[in-house]
């Protein structure tokens, strides 16, 4: 599977804010569901998409794995951010995604809205993020040509960005 936008953008999101950690300074964005969790298991966004379960968060928001009902149960990825967040960045997201369709690194963009709790955006499901991979590798880490063939990959995404005119401004090691 070629490495994705989506993949790049949950890795650095993970690394930089922790899987499931927030930084005590963005902990305003959250809204008061139970366990400060934006949105719940079983919930319905627009009577289309059913979250499963959260896959991922931080001070960006969270995001969470879904099925969308109206297309034979297929598997997508919501991202959110509540409505109340003092720096929103998913209408900037939404917009650089739609830019990317067609791309070969780019996730599918399902959809987006919004309203008075959290403003969200559909994409397809990505395989296993980079994270988890190098986890499952021997010794936790990737072989040279692995890391090599990512690398590539990581530069084609990034190229990509940049072809539409932006930059990701938020790249580093981690």
């Amino acid at each position: 599977m070629p490495f994705s936008f989506s993949h790049l953008s949950l890795f650095l999101t993970q690394f930089r804010h922790g899987s499931t950690q927030l930084q005590k300074r963005d902990a305003t964005i959250m809204t008061s569901s139970s366990e400060g969790e934006i949105l719940q298991v079983s919930q319905v966004i627009r009577e289309r998409w059913k979250i499963k379960q959260k896959i991922g968060g931080g001070g960006f928001g969270e995001i969470y794995e879904a099925v969308d009902t109206q297309n034979h149960n297929e598997r997508v990825a919501v991202k959110v951010e509540s409505s109340k967040a003092a720096k929103q960045v998913l209408k900037m997201e939404v917009a650089v995604l739609r830019r990317l369709q067609g791309k070969k690194h780019a996730c599918k963009f399902y959809g987006c809205g919004r309203n008075d709790k959290f403003n969200y955006l559909v994409m397809s499901l990505q395989g296993k993020n980079l994270a988890d991979l190098r986890r499952e590798a021997p010794k936790q880490c990737f072989s040279l040509s692995t890391a090599i063939r990512l690398g590539v990959q990581i530069l084609n995404a990034i190229r990509e960005i940049h072809s539409i005119g932006f930059l990701h401004r938020d790249i580093k090691p981690v």
